[in-house]
């Protein structure tokens, strides 16, 4: 089978688009679903080609207005990465009769895109999932749902967005996109072994992990939150191989470090993210509850935005002050040679030997001492450094 484009980011808009059956997504070496043709079903007709997001030229623009956000529901911000930004909205929608979609774990922890249509099962979709998501067949179950005329919010990478837009080929009014500030994304297949090393570790099979775990409060660490049947530990980015090398941009899918997408001009028209920054910028809004960014991109998003923002305590910032200290949106992560080697072994070790070696974390007292530090001296060391 021949791959669709090198540069493929596993969105899946090929094969709804393919009339004929003909692309067959799967996982590539290093675990990353991947679109491939068929040359038995194929007719040649180049619609793949033509359409893919990396070959196609996707209308972006430049963000209109910027925001700092923090949402005035105290239960939802404490479930939420940083401001509640996405949760807000997605509420908004719902309570609209709208459907939202968004990434969630499965049963067996495996991370896919949903269609969500009931408030209670907004949890599912909130909170930031650092692997990619496999966008399943929501494209063609958004397109029927547009057709029917309902409020559709579909919240992604950038890539998904651009994917999602591809596989449409025009705009529809009740359609919201929300693009994420991206760093990159892991593989499924070495997220799946770290919960197997993991599991280990634990004595027990893994059932809840959270990647934003804000008990100790936002933008002071990055905790993770695991969950056995018997369990709950939080643990340190610094301290877990997984989560350090995601974090240093290691392991992230090779198209990930030539992105188009992360420029000023975004694909969705909505962007969020963390606010990384903000005590410098706005340091009247910095909040240990954790703040977003909140750029308005098009006409849609504006009118979303006055739809929402009741929902926010807001701060008007600016483009150039969001981007400051997020780099993901002037230029991709760079590459760097770890990355050669991090997925190299990921079949033929055993899994214990592989945490050790292949993502091995190296020593770093600076992080282990600021562990031992109290909050309130953390949010000062913040605002003051």
């Amino acid at each position: 089978m021949d791959k669709i484009t090198e540069y493929c980011t596993g969105c899946r808009a090929c094969e709804q688009l393919c009339a004929h059956h003909a692309i067959e997504m799967k996982p590539d070496k290093e675990g990353f679903l991947s679109a491939y043709i068929d040359r038995d079903k194929c007719v040649d007709c180049g619609l793949c080609q033509n359409r893919c997001p990396q070959n196609a030229l996707i209308q972006k623009s430049k963000p209109l207005m910027s925001f700092a956000v923090r949402d005035k529901n105290a239960e939802e911000l404490k479930i939420s990465a940083s401001g509640g930004a996405f949760a807000a909205a997605a509420r908004v929608i719902l309570q609209r009769g709208g459907v939202i979609v968004g990434a969630a774990y499965h049963d067996d922890m495996t991370v896919g895109h949903f269609v969500v249509d009931r408030l209670e099962d907004l949890h599912k979709v909130q909170s930031s999932k650092y692997v990619q998501s496999n966008t399943e067949a929501t494209y063609s179950q958004v397109k029927a749902l547009l057709i029917n005329g309902r409020e559709v919010l579909y919240s992604g990478t950038p890539c998904q967005i651009g994917g999602l837009r591809a596989y449409l080929r025009k705009d529809y009014d009740t359609l919201y996109t929300m693009d994420l500030i991206c760093h990159g994304v892991a593989s499924p297949k070495l997220f799946a072994k770290y919960l197997i090393w993991l599991g280990g570790k634990m004595k027990g099979k893994i059932i809840g992990y959270d990647f934003r775990d804000k008990s100790c409060g936002w933008g002071l660490d990055y905790m993770s939150k695991t969950k056995t049947k018997t369990k709950t530990k939080t643990k340190p980015s610094t301290l877990d191989p997984y989560y350090y090398h995601f974090l240093e941009g290691t392991t992230y899918r090779e198209c990930c470090y030539r992105c188009n997408y992360c420029t000023k001009e975004r694909v969705g028209d909505i962007t969020i993210g963390d606010y990384w920054g903000v005590e410098k910028e706005h340091p009247e809004f910095y909040s240990a509850k954790g703040v977003s960014c909140f750029l308005v991109n098009s006409e849609k998003g504006m009118r979303l935005w006055n739809l929402i923002k009741s929902e926010f305590y807001f701060l008007e910032s600016t483009f150039e002050q969001v981007a400051r200290a997020n780099h993901n949106l002037s230029h991709p992560t760079k590459r760097t040679s770890r990355r050669d080697s991090i997925y190299l072994h990921i079949d033929d070790m055993d899994v214990n030997e592989y945490f050790a070696t292949q993502l091995a974390i190296p020593f770093n007292l600076k992080a282990r001492v600021k562990l031992l530090l109290p909050k309130w001296l953390k949010i000062w060391i913040k605002k003051n450094k």
